[in-house]
């Protein structure tokens, strides 16, 4: 958790992709899904509130590169890191944009967000996990891109959530 502290990361979500500070979230988000229940609730212990915005901007960014590879495991890894920053943000609502990303990115690529919950639930605190459930169940204008300020840039291999 401690190099998610990197001053590089400033400007994080503003930067193309890809880009070398995604492949050192991926690493972190990675360890944390390979780890046993104790050695990850340690992990999450010991997220400061800038690791955990680093993490749900790196969530918004992985709903762009999962359209662009059409890869719902990049999906997945996306929403890992979203859980596992939502309860050491400032304020738990940093998550609905990289949230309502990932549910459009699940849509253009066929899954739904609802099964990805379910599918990385036992990474996650159930606290967390309940969250993401609670904005699955909001009604679909309210999940939106629109109702989040969110856009989509480009398309393909350009796509951009924005």
């Amino acid at each position: 958790m401690s190099r998610l502290k990197d001053g590089r990361f400033y400007g994080y979500l503003r930067h193309p992709l890809p880009h070398e500070r995604d492949t050192i979230v991926d690493a972190v988000v990675t360890s944390y899904v390979k780890a046993a229940g104790p050695v990850r609730q340690r992990a999450i212990d010991d997220l400061d509130t800038r690791g955990a915005s680093v993490l749900s901007v790196y969530g918004q960014r992985m709903a762009s590169a999962a359209v662009r590879a059409g890869s719902v495991d990049t999906l997945r890894r996306g929403l890992v890191a979203v859980g596992m920053a939502q309860a050491r943000l400032r304020d738990a609502r940093e998550n609905l944009y990289p949230l309502a990303a990932l549910h459009d990115a699940a849509s253009l690529l066929g899954a739904s967000l609802r099964n990805l919950i379910t599918e990385v639930s036992d990474s996650l605190p159930t606290s967390a996990v309940e969250e993401l459930r609670a904005f699955d169940q909001r009604q679909e204008q309210d999940t939106s891109l629109a109702a989040m300020g969110l856009r989509r840039l480009g398309g393909g291999q350009t796509l951009l959530y924005s």
